[in-house]
């Protein structure tokens, strides 16, 4: 019995004697760095030399002027969210009355400056196969560049993310971003699917009402941009029908009081008592 104790007593004090690894020795991913900071109202370096997808070397400024922009910074050979993002954009202006290259450009970024003009040029034609609008494929541009204009375009739009090794991939933020002929920050659009009348809305109100329609530019008044979830509320209209009903209801129940007040005012009509 005493031998089974002193056996138990020395594993105890062996396991407890293992060092175990702190939190604070630990390295984790550093998953906070993956994250939009909204820059709204602020510019973009437009000097920042890319190439886009024929091999030329471009300026970023090249793109802007005249229309505004969609902006999305990813990567071409992203295995998994990289393409969602591309299809959710493709598919948010596929339903969209406006055309690329007509009314607003759109410029993909790498974010891996090892990446080629040939993988950008392979991006760009499976993006034209899924973009249901012939002849415009002046208005894509698919870039790629150095680390240096990387970075200093990804921290001026406020998109953190890293290289994780242990995975060979980029984490990174999912959205798009607008852009107005000026290269400055309009609006942000978070995730992978994106609802193609706030697009449209951000669309027109970044181009200064220079593109839309009349409708375009009422319910521009009617709706507000929430930044904190990147979509347009209709919180004015919302105030504006219960201010409309109050109003009706103010008018009614005035023109029933008056009403009331007249009839008990009046002598009840019948035929004239004779008095005797």
């Amino acid at each position: 019995m005493q031998r089974t104790i002193t056996i138990f007593l020395f594993i105890l004090i062996t396991v407890l004697l293992v060092p175990v690894p702190s939190a604070q020795a630990q390295q984790p991913h550093p998953t906070e760095a993956v994250a939009f900071e909204q820059h709204l109202g602020s510019q973009v370096p437009l000097d920042l030399p890319f190439v886009d997808e024929t091999g030329a070397a471009v300026r970023l400024g090249d793109y802007f002027g005249e229309q505004a922009v969609v902006l999305l910074l990813s990567y071409y050979e992203c295995p998994m969210l990289c393409p969602l993002l591309r299809d959710g954009l493709v598919n948010s202006l596929n339903e969209v009355r406006l055309n690329v290259g007509d009314d607003f450009q759109v410029i993909n970024v790498s974010i891996d400056p090892t990446e080629t003009p040939m993988n950008a040029a392979s991006a760009k034609t499976f993006t034209l196969m899924r973009y249901n609008r012939p002849n415009t494929e002046h208005g894509w541009h698919f870039l790629t560049g150095t680390q240096d204009s990387i970075q200093q375009l990804a921290n001026a739009v406020g998109f953190r993310y890293f290289y994780d090794e242990t995975i060979n991939q980029y984490a990174h933020a999912s959205g798009i971003l607008v852009l107005t002929p000026k290269g400055t920050l309009a609006r942000y659009f978070y995730g992978i699917e994106f609802n193609p009348g706030d697009v449209r809305l951000g669309l027109v109100e970044a181009s200064g009402n220079r593109i839309g329609t009349p409708v375009d530019q009422l319910l521009l008044l009617c709706y507000h941009f929430d930044p904190s979830t990147g979509q347009y509320t209709g919180l004015v209209m919302t105030l504006l029908r219960v201010a409309g009903l109050l109003t009706v209801l103010i008018i009614g129940g005035s023109v029933l009081f008056m009403s009331l007040r007249s009839r008990r005012g009046t002598p009840p009509s019948g035929p004239a008592q004779a008095l005797g």
